[in-house]
């Protein structure tokens, strides 16, 4: 009983300091430029002209001690695509009406105003969606981790 005791002690003080070594987590998520993640995630879309890009770790608690384990990141871009690549996505996918929720770094780079359709991208390891305008070169593109 008595080892048992020592062990869960010595356990718990392990778990406690490890826990207060992990870094805190920024404060604000950086703007990104390099169109290579997105792409990846995006094949079907085509060349990506220019993208604007943050990525988040979605259900972190402030403050809070988390047990290790995988994570759900989500990441949200504004990018520019070739001329053709919009209307391909809309002729080839299900998109309806319905405008995209906009991280604010990325808030004054979308145009404001207009009538943005959603399309669903099919599934992979990652859910997607793309955001586009008919006869506009923008599109909104968003994917998280299953």
């Amino acid at each position: 009983m008595r080892t048992m005791g020592k062990t869960l002690g010595i356990t718990a003080a392990v778990v406690l300091i490890a826990a207060c070594s992990s870094p805190p987590p920024p404060a604000e998520m950086a703007v990104r430029t390099d169109s290579a993640p997105v792409a990846e995630d995006f094949p079907e879309v085509g060349e990506i002209v220019a993208a604007s890009w943050v990525e988040e770790r979605m259900g972190a608690s402030e403050g809070r001690i988390e047990a290790p384990g995988p994570s759900v990141f989500k990441l949200s871009a504004v990018v520019k695509l070739r001329p053709e690549a919009v209307s391909k996505m809309i002729s080839e996918l299900k998109c309806t009406s319905g405008a995209p929720d906009v991280p604010k770094q990325l808030k004054g780079l979308v145009t404001p105003g207009v009538a943005w359709l959603s399309c669903g991208l099919p599934t992979t390891t990652k859910a997607r969606t793309a955001f586009v305008v008919e006869g506009s070169e923008q599109a909104f593109l968003r994917s998280s981790t299953m």
